[in-house]
């Protein structure tokens, strides 16, 4: 259990932290782009291919993306993989998840420095922060394109020039926010059935009091 410090900058995760996804309508822009007698097989693999690679490579680059989903035997080009980013980055459904407004108005008001750390392409994530009202609270985001979660590097460009002591990463995943976090250095608050962004909220509040 982290004890809430006076932190400069908070570094959250994107998807099931900041924003509740709804997926489901990304399946129908691939059945207007994937061959008939591969989509059901693609379907069935498309998630296991996109965790292999982010295993392998150190950041999603739709070239190298279609050249691995082909190694797979998926001809997904690069022209549609960035049909999908463009796609998904307006027709995802999303919610912002309890709490982060207020979350994001406190610290805001306390010129405390907010990035956001993604694993997924820049090109999708960044509209749907603004379609979800909340990329003006963002100083800046690092996305996939950049570096991948847990990678080293994703931390370091998310860190910048911040003294570690004064970053916090805040996400749902223990692999990718939690031991990329100490990896790098820094303090972690885990989403999760027992600790929200509105008890992150909180302790930050009791913190100040103190």
């Amino acid at each position: 259990m982290v004890i809430m410090k006076d932190y400069k900058k908070y570094i959250f995760d994107l998807d099931y932290t900041l924003l509740i996804p709804d997926w489901s309508k990304e399946d129908d822009y691939f059945k207007k782009h994937i061959s008939l007698d591969e989509q059901q097989e693609f379907f069935k693999q498309k998630q296991s291919i996109l965790n292999k690679y982010e295993l392998e490579f150190p950041k999603y680059n739709s070239k190298t993306l279609s050249n691995f989903f082909k190694d797979y035997g998926f001809n997904v080009s690069e022209e549609v993989i960035n049909g999908w980013m463009l796609y998904n980055s307006k027709n995802i459904i999303d919610e912002v998840a309890e709490g982060v407004i207020d979350l994001f108005e406190y610290l805001k008001g306390h010129n405390k420095e907010i990035v956001v750390l993604t694993s997924w392409f820049s090109k999708t994530q960044i509209p749907r922060l603004k379609r979800a009202g909340i990329y003006n609270y963002i100083d800046y985001v690092i996305a996939g394109d950049d570096a991948m979660k847990p990678d080293l590097k994703s931390f370091e460009l998310a860190i910048g020039t911040t003294n570690k002591a004064d970053c916090i990463m805040i996400g749902d995943s223990i692999k990718s926010d939690k031991i990329g976090a100490l990896n790098a250095g820094i303090d972690s608050y885990i989403i999760d059935k027992n600790h929200s962004i509105r008890d992150l909220l909180q302790m930050i509040i009791d913190n100040n009091k103190g």
